[in-house]
């Protein structure tokens, strides 16, 4: 069995400082896993019930940091331990920077980085940052793995889906 942790992206510990001693000191610790939550946004008024709790209601609030910025933060400042997407929310950016991201924190942390992938939950955030309908976030997510394996398998990729293109 493996163990891992998540680091905070927002509120008071979210320093570069924190962030990069609580990394290390979790790898000291024989972590194998390090793991960064997924908001692009926090929106003021939340109806979406949380999934992760009896109460239905997500604490915290304020800035987030990006989760892929993050990574390669993360990347810099550890040696051994994997570096975990928990959970990138497929929806939420486009699929080809994307992939390139991932592939660009795969390479910088010589192959630790674990992508765990989702659609999301938060209807408000789809809406606030314009991204494709929170109802058709299935679809967008599974047509967005397949452009991912495209992208990341062939020598000359391309891809002609309903919300992907190149």
């Amino acid at each position: 069995m493996e163990y891992g942790f998540n680091v905070p992206t927002g509120g008071p510990l979210a320093t570069p400082e924190s962030i990069a001693a609580l990394a290390r000191r979790g790898e000291e610790l024989g972590f194998a896993l390090i793991g960064v939550s997924d908001h692009i946004v926090m929106p003021r008024t939340i109806r979406s019930l949380y999934p992760y709790n009896e109460s239905g209601e997500m604490g915290g609030s304020g800035e987030f940091l990006d989760q892929l910025s993050l990574m390669s933060f993360l990347a810099a400042h550890t040696s051994t331990a994997r570096l975990l997407t928990s959970v990138m929310v497929l929806p939420h950016r486009s699929p080809v920077l994307a992939a390139k991201m991932l592939a660009s924190i795969d390479v910088l942390s010589q192959g630790r980085l674990v992508v765990g992938a989702g659609v999301g939950w938060m209807k408000e955030e789809f809406e606030a940052i314009g991204v494709p309908p929170y109802e058709e976030r299935g679809a967008v997510g599974e047509e967005y793995i397949r452009a991912f394996k495209e992208l990341w398998t062939s020598d000359d990729p391309s891809f002609e889906g309903r919300y992907v293109r190149f």
